[in-house]
């Protein structure tokens, strides 16, 4: 657990620092790439998957958009 926080407070959040929060995409690959591995063993799935909902919910706000909408325009599915 302490090895998680300390991965979001330093390797993670070097490689979003200054990204925009309504780019979900760009910073999950970034995250993505940081970790280095195709199951996120390094830095760690739930780290990675913390920051991702944080960052969608900011993301969002920062928009003002509900989040449904927001997840709707990442995933690329047309908006009723």
């Amino acid at each position: 657990c302490a090895k998680a926080v300390e991965n979001v407070n330093t390797v993670l959040a070097d490689a979003i620092m200054g990204m925009d929060s309504a780019d979900q995409r760009g910073i999950d690959e970034a995250m993505l790439k940081a970790d280095g591995t195709p199951n996120k063993a390094n830095l760690g799935a739930n780290a990675i998957l913390g920051i991702s909902l944080a960052i969608s919910k900011a993301g969002a706000a920062s928009r003002g958009i509900p989040l449904w909408k927001h997840y709707a325009e990442v995933a690329g599915n047309p908006i009723p």
